[in-house]
């Protein structure tokens, strides 16, 4: 046996172990998700979408938004910057629109903040943020709103990806299996916060008006952490459901995924120490849950993680190390498959499945190109091209 074959193979799984150990106990938490008991209370939403170019879309989705909504709720449309027939689409459904023009701050974080800014003028209780491309389903807002009950501040729907006709847009259906009801509704049944994601998210009007979105790649995940750090905790409505449009490509759903992982990066980079005083100082989970979570690789670089680090002890005979390792690996793949029983996906999101070691691979190369933008000091990612 070589020790330093062995001592090598474990500094190697010791990352995709780390997530093995975070994600399966989320997974397993995720079973015994209970909604939040719905209170006695009524709020005003504003509902604020921010679009670039989105003329192709962003009908179904006011459609469905004009279908659920009350009189009570005002729609507003932020077109940002846009240089087709947005605008004119969004009054076409009673929308507000807010027009931004070409010399101003591009990025749906300037796209939020704007809208926010406009919307001070505005008589509204909380706001709840719409991507152009998200299709809510009907009694959304009456199950936000039963979520916000209680003193709540935020709340994160469940948000899904849309089925599509490629085997891109099957795949970034299955990674939102995790991220968008597994991981939530495992939080949530901790006890810890939830993530907000952009679209989907509802937050009180004092919280939302009190803090900016302002990063780059991942503005969601920045004002997330920003609340946490004040002691915010934001829940999960599982009865309040959207579908977003996938990337229609693996080249938009790369450009996607590094606008992903760059802003994660980020926030590690910005965060992690200050969550893990917290964590200390306060005996926050919630602070120390984000910090592990910022502070370990995504699913597909763990799993890549734990295949070479079993087949390193597996070439040292280490066969406990490798046994090991390769429970690592199973929880994984466990907690993938409840993520994919509760989306209750189809058949054909199943077989995408066959493609794994590629995806592996292709989210290996993300992850390098995700790192190359933070040393470039990217200030804008563009929006994802759609199908």
């Amino acid at each position: 046996m070589s020790t330093a074959l062995v001592l090598t193979a474990v500094l190697i799984g010791l990352p995709g172990i780390a997530v093995a150990l975070h994600l399966g106990v989320l997974a397993l938490a995720s079973l015994a998700y209970r909604e939040p008991r719905a209170g006695d209370i009524a709020l005003r939403f504003l509902v604020l979408v921010p679009a670039h170019n989105e003329e192709c879309g962003i009908g179904r989705t006011l459609a469905a938004i004009r279908a659920d909504k009350r009189v009570v709720d005002t729609v507003l449309v932020v077109a940002d910057r846009c240089t087709d027939t947005t605008a004119d689409i969004a009054r076409s459904y009673g929308a507000l629109v807010l027009e931004r023009g070409e010399d101003e701050e591009p990025g749906r974080a300037a796209a939020r903040q704007a809208g926010l800014e406009y919307a001070r003028a505005l008589e509204w209780d909380a706001v709840l943020m719409l991507d152009a491309d998200s299709v809510i389903e009907s009694g959304f807002f009456a199950a936000c709103e039963g979520g916000l009950a209680d003193g709540v501040q935020a709340v994160q729907a469940r948000s899904e990806s849309s089925h599509g006709g490629s085997l891109a847009q099957e795949m970034s259906l299955a990674a939102f299996t995790l991220q968008g009801i597994t991981i939530p509704r495992g939080r949530d049944r901790l006890g810890v916060s939830v993530r907000l994601r952009g679209t989907g998210m509802a937050i009180r009007r004092e919280l939302a008006l009190a803090h900016r979105f302002r990063a780059p790649a991942s503005e969601d995940l920045f004002f997330t952490l920003d609340l946490l750090l004040d002691g915010v905790r934001c829940r999960h409505v599982d009865s309040a459901r959207l579908r977003s449009e996938g990337a229609g490509n693996w080249g938009s759903f790369g450009g996607q995924k590094v606008r992903y992982e760059a802003g994660r990066m980020a926030a590690a980079r910005t965060y992690v120490r200050r969550l893990l005083r917290r964590a200390v100082r306060h005996r926050d989970a919630s602070a120390f849950e984000a910090a592990w979570f910022l502070a370990t690789p995504p699913f597909a670089l763990a799993v890549l993680s734990l295949a070479g680090a079993v087949a390193l002890a597996a070439l040292a005979g280490a066969w406990a190390v490798a046994w090991v390792l390769a429970a690592g690996l199973l929880a994984l793949a466990l907690t993938l498959i409840t993520g994919l029983i509760q989306a209750r996906v189809s058949a054909r999101t199943w077989l995408s499945l066959l493609i794994a070691p590629w995806y592996v691979a292709f989210k290996a190369v993300v992850q390098v190109r995700a790192i190359a933008s933070l040393l470039r000091r990217n200030r804008y990612y563009g929006p994802t091209a759609r199908a």
